[in-house]
């Protein structure tokens, strides 16, 4: 096998590395963006009242008085389940409630209770940061086949900022 022969193979299975890499990266920033949309979806509200409180014993990060809270919520015929560790959810059965529901995936966003509003969405730390890593690691990726002449260059970053770009609008979109 010649240099040169070694090198067009070389190249060919470095760019269908790049092409799954990159599919892979793309993919966790895609879902990222989603989970991020989903979150701040609009809600609608529904009122209902509690129907069951449990607590259970959930030691977070060394904390081994923590409490969590499961409740059921009867809210126009449809049962809802929410657990979490506020203490806003230490709720007695009948007690009225109001629950902020997602219009995206119809999970609860809100719940509000005497006075009281309880958030229960997922925090937007963790798909930030991922969306950071990934995209940077897509960078890295494609630095890397241009300075191996895998690709033209102008191609290559054209082609990544236009996924950048497309991929949380996609996701927007839909939600």
């Amino acid at each position: 096998m010649t240099v040169d022969r070694f090198t067009r193979v070389l190249r060919k299975v470095f760019f269908t590395a790049v092409a799954l890499v990159s599919l892979f990266l793309g993919g966790v920033v895609c879902l990222m963006c989603q989970a991020l949309a989903g979150r701040d979806a609009p809600t609608y509200r529904v009122e209902g009242h509690v129907t069951s409180h449990e607590r259970g014993a959930l030691p977070v990060g060394g904390n081994e008085d923590a409490m969590s809270h499961t409740i059921a919520v009867d809210a126009g015929g449809k049962q809802y389940r929410v657990t979490a560790v506020d203490p806003g959810l230490d709720l007695p059965p009948g007690q009225p409630v109001t629950l902020d529901v997602s219009t995206a995936d119809g999970g609860i966003a809100y719940l509000r209770a005497g006075g009281g509003v309880v958030d229960l969405r997922p925090g937007v730390v963790r798909p930030v940061l991922l969306i950071s890593a990934a995209l940077l690691a897509l960078g890295a990726v494609y630095f890397g086949a241009v300075r191996l002449n895998v690709y033209p260059p102008v191609a290559t970053w054209l082609a990544l900022a236009l996924g950048a770009l497309l991929a949380p609008v996609a996701v927007f979109v839909r939600v």
